[in-house]
C-alpha cells in the first residue's frame, strides 16, 4: 500500500485507502468485508448497533430465515459499499466505528491502519501484550517482519549513502516500515519489563 500520500489525509480517507486496499490484494471481498465489520460491531457496541438500525447478522442466522438475513445481509452491504466509495459522493463514516473498522482489517493492513492513524496525532501505535499463549510470539514476528521492510527498503534509500529529496518516493513507506518496526519493539520492550520485574 502506498502510504505516502496518507500522512495528511482524513481519518475516513484513511480507513477507506486501508480498507479498499485490502480488497484489491486478498481474496476478501468488499462483502466479505463488511460482514466482518458488522460483527466486529456487534462485539462492541450491540446498543449502539441496534439504536441506529444496524442489523446483527451473526444473531441473525440462528433467529431469522434466509429470506429475511439475504435481505439485511444485502442492505448492510450497500451501507457499507457507500462509506467505502472514494468518490465525492462518499457519506462520511461515524467516528464510533472506527475500532471496529480497523478491527475488522486483516493484518498487515490492520497496523497499517493504527500506524496512519496514531500519525495523525503524534502517537506511536503500540499495544500491549495480552496473556495469550501466542501474542509475544506474534509481536515478535511483527519485528523481524518490520525489520526486513526497514532493511530492504533501507538498502534503497541508502544506496547512494544518503537520505535526501532523490528519495522522496520511498519515504512514505520508510516512515510506515519504521514506525510499525518501532511500536512492535516498544511493545515487546515493554513485555520484557513486566517479565524481569516479576518475582517467584
Amino acid at each position: 500500500m502506498e502510504t505516502s500520500n496518507l500522512r495528511h489525509e482524513t481519518r475516513d480517507a484513511v480507513l477507506v485507502a486501508v480498507a479498499r486496499d485490502m480488497i484489491a490484494r486478498t481474496s476478501m471481498s468488499q462483502d466479505g468485508f463488511a460482514e466482518q465489520l458488522n460483527h466486529q460491531l456487534f462485539d462492541r457496541a450491540p446498543e449502539r448497533c441496534k439504536e441506529k438500525g444496524f442489523p446483527d447478522l451473526q444473531g441473525m442466522t440462528k433467529t431469522a430465515d434466509m429470506q429475511a438475513y439475504g435481505r439485511a445481509y444485502k442492505a448492510w452491504s450497500k451501507r457499507v459499499e457507500r462509506w467505502l466509495d472514494d468518490s465525492g459522493d462518499r457519506i462520511e463514516i461515524p467516528s464510533w466505528i472506527e475500532e471496529s473498522w480497523v478491527g475488522a482489517l486483516d493484518q498487515p493492513w490492520r497496523d497499517r491502519a493504527l500506524i496512519e492513524l496514531s500519525n495523525r496525532y503524534g502517537l506511536l501505535a503500540v499495544k500491549q501484550i495480552g496473556s495469550n499463549i501466542d501474542d509475544a510470539l506474534q509481536v515478535f514476528a511483527g519485528i523481524s517482519t518490520s525489520f526486513g521492510l526497514v532493511a530492504g527498503l533501507g538498502g534503497k534509500v541508502f544506496a547512494d549513502g544518503v537520505f535526501d529529496h532523490k528519495d522522496k518516493g520511498y519515504a512514505g513507506s520508510f516512515e510506515s516500515f519504521c514506525r510499525s518496526l518501532a511500536a512492535h519493539a516498544v511493545a515487546m520492550a515493554d513485555r520484557a519489563a513486566i517479565v524481569g520485574s516479576q518475582v517467584h
